[in-house]
């Protein structure tokens, strides 16, 4: 149904309290930055994750994260970080 949308929002009126979560399977990256046009008034986060790789038995995953700094800055996005890897780690599968 939403397969030819080519916008960023693929599916209208998305519920309140979400931001955009998307996904490069196909390459890992180091650095990973949108560019919106007149993104000035975009305040919302942007969760960008990369292909997972394996190294001597741990799995990496990159992921970009993007905020305008109008509403959030580093402390913020460093905890976030730092508990996003708490709950991972937490997992059965990680213990």
């Amino acid at each position: 149904q939403y397969g030819e949308n080519e916008g960023m929002m693929a599916k209208p009126n998305p519920p309140a309290n979400t931001f955009p979560v998307s996904m490069v399977p196909w390459t890992s990256f180091e650095g990973f930055h949108l560019n919106l046009q007149k993104g000035y008034g975009y305040l919302l986060p942007i969760f960008t994750f990369g292909k997972y790789q394996e190294e001597e038995g741990k799995y990496w995953i990159p992921l970009s994260i993007q905020v305008h700094h109008a509403v959030c800055d580093g402390f913020h996005t460093c905890r976030f970080i730092n508990e996003l890897q708490e709950v991972i780690q937490s997992l059965p599968y990680f213990r």
